[in-house]
């Protein structure tokens, strides 16, 4: 059963990282500007400032529920574990977080794909937190409904993801 929980946990610890792995940057050459005139990445750049909506700039933390059951090894696991996010990481990032870790179900064992709902935070109380995965200090993953035997391995899975287990 120990070795199940730990396979779980990091299941979902991998899906997670690959939604949170820096986006690789495009390389393109830029012919530079002549004196006085806007280069053309730095008029998009600024053209997409203007077009950012003033509440991003106030944006506060966001949270998905992720809810569902899959059967993995023999045996049927029901998972509702909730991923937050600060206002410092993009609400895209966080929402291809969430719908990686629904799909997480359908692909780690025999269950179709988790329910997400979305929220201003993870709700209290948890059993359990680790905060600051993936070395992004405002991304916590709190847990629910775990067996005990779940939720002991939790702990060493946070670590693994340089979080810091609360619980």
């Amino acid at each position: 059963m120990r070795i199940r929980g730990r396979y779980v946990a990091g299941l979902f610890l991998s899906v997670l990282a690959a939604g949170c792995a820096p986006a690789e940057q495009a390389t393109a050459e830029v012919a530079p500007a002549a004196v006085g005139e806007t280069a053309p990445a730095e008029a998009a750049s600024e053209a997409a400032e203007a077009a950012q909506p003033a509440a991003m700039a106030t944006a506060k933390t966001r949270a998905c529920m992720i809810a569902g059951e899959f059967e993995i090894m023999g045996q049927r696991i029901r998972s509702r574990d909730c991923l937050q996010a600060g206002a410092d990481v993009p609400e895209d990032m966080h929402r291809q977080m969430c719908e990686s870790l629904a799909q997480g179900s359908a692909q780690i064992g025999t269950g179709k794909a988790g329910e997400v709902a979305y929220m201003d935070a993870c709700p209290s109380p948890n059993q359990g937190s680790c905060k600051g995965m993936f070395g992004q200090p405002s991304i916590h993953a709190f847990y629910y409904e775990r067996s005990s035997e779940d939720l002991a391995t939790l702990p060493a899975s946070c670590q693994m993801a340089g979080g810091t287990w609360e619980g």
